[in-house]
């Protein structure tokens, strides 16, 4: 791997593990209010390290990253000292994702699977797209984050797909694979102490930021959201069968209870380690399986996935019910 690619990474992961280790020996910060912030140090980690790297010009779309990055970082600080309300958090969502799309983290046209390109010129169309495009990352990654590193592992593993998908000839886009590397740096410092039984957790800016970046670099990378969604599929499936499931039932969309597929399988008495390395090598795989497919291909393997996990689903909830209390 080139120095160039290979140096981000190191200097993240390094500076990512001494701020959370110097973090958590820090004894005027109350225990429950640190051991949140874990998400705040992969944001700064990541934001200074793309500052200083040399191989990276800052245009718009990589100031929008940034920007994007430091409100999530001040929202999720806030949300983790206020324990704000989700109607306050999906303002805050929506804010972000229009202020990211306004630095020019869009494109004015998406692949067609079936040959061409959608043209996503108009600016009511764009926005309204891309900015559901940064809803569905950011609550599926935050939805995730229910047991130790599992959003963490996801977003690693899609970071992975996102650095050699640009490689491609049809992408070639160098600043994206640094822009990967440095967050996956960032982030793998982070699971060091995330990894169960975890030491910090990544709080509101953590998990918001996993979804984030990945929504953010997929869309750099020439619209290539197939690609992306593939490789954090299983979340994004998981989001909207819950979804779902809640407003068959007249609840709130945004009501915490236990119907995510991490917790059906902890209730089942799978351990968290395992929930762990069974949801990143599924990501790994099917990321990998995505650099490999076509347009066509990518569809078929989506549904043959999205298939498959409502087979295990039902299986899961027939033999254990869910509890649909808290989360």
């Amino acid at each position: 791997m080139p120095l160039k690619f290979l140096l981000p990474f190191l200097y993240s992961f390094v500076a990512s593990l001494i701020a959370i280790w110097f973090l958590l020996r820090l004894k005027f910060l109350r225990s429950n209010l640190k051991n949140r912030f874990g998400g705040v140090v992969v944001i700064v980690v990541f934001v200074l390290t793309v500052l200083i790297d040399r191989d990276l010009v800052i245009t718009r779309p990589i100031a929008g990253i940034l920007a994007g990055g430091l409100l999530i970082l001040f929202f999720g600080l806030w949300d983790d000292l206020k324990n704000l309300n989700w109607k306050w958090q999906l303002v805050f969502q929506i804010i972000v994702a229009v202020v990211t799309i306004s630095f020019g983290v869009r494109s004015g046209f998406i692949g067609n699977p079936f040959g061409g390109a959608i043209s996503l010129s108009n600016p009511a169309i764009y926005y309204f797209f891309y900015i559901l495009y940064f809803l569905v990352f950011l609550n599926s990654l935050n939805w995730l984050d229910g047991t130790d590193g599992l959003a963490g592992g996801v977003t690693l593993a899609s970071l992975g797909t996102i650095f050699f998908l640009s490689f491609k000839p049809e992408v070639n886009q160098p600043a994206v694979a640094i822009l990967s590397a440095i967050a996956g740096g960032a982030l793998l410092g982070f699971l060091v102490f995330n990894f169960n039984p975890a030491k910090i957790l990544a709080g509101t800016s953590g998990a918001w930021f996993f979804g984030f970046i990945l929504a953010s670099l997929s869309i750099f990378a020439g619209a290539k959201i197939a690609t992306v969604m593939m490789a954090a599929l299983i979340p994004i499936l998981d989001l909207a069968r819950v979804v779902w499931e809640r407003w068959r039932s007249n609840q709130s969309i945004f009501q915490k209870d236990r119907r995510h597929l991490h917790y059906l399988l902890l209730e089942r008495g799978i351990g968290e380690r395992k929930i762990f390395f069974l949801y990143f090598f599924a990501s790994v795989l099917i990321g990998t399986l995505a650099l490999n497919l076509n347009g066509i291909g990518k569809l078929v393997m989506m549904g043959i996935v999205g298939v498959t996990y409502i087979i295990l689903i039902k299986k899961i909830i027939k033999i254990s019910p869910p509890l649909l209390k808290g989360d």
